[in-house]
């Protein structure tokens, strides 16, 4: 039930991304906005996770396998950086869902590619 859920959540942030940026939807605040960005993607071995925005502090990123699987969890203590390093030499090849949840409790999803 639980996969169910997750895969659900992340179907309908992913549809949810796709449509603000086709400018169908426009309902968060500048002020608070954040945008997650991982790079190289594809990825080998190791991936920086950007985070652009205003007054952030990241509390946890967790990765999900395209099934729904949480494949990879990091809590953090006082993490306001704005880039993250993350090793995901032992993923399989395939696609992610990386997830970055912050203090105030809102989250981010983007997609990862591993070669």
């Amino acid at each position: 039930m639980k996969q169910i859920l997750l895969i659900m959540f992340l179907t309908f942030s992913a549809l949810t991304v796709q449509a603000q940026n086709k400018g169908g939807i426009s309902i968060s605040n500048n002020a608070a906005e954040k945008t997650v960005k991982i790079s190289p993607n594809p990825a080998i071995a190791d991936v920086q996770v950007s985070i652009e925005g205003n007054q952030f502090e990241v509390k946890a990123i967790s990765i999900y396998s395209i099934i729904g699987s949480e494949v990879f969890s990091q809590t953090y203590t006082n993490s306001s950086s704005k880039n993250i390093e993350l090793n995901v030499r032992n993923l399989k090849k395939g696609k992610y869902m990386v997830r970055v949840m912050f203090e105030d409790g809102t989250t981010e999803v983007a997609t990862l590619i591993k070669q």
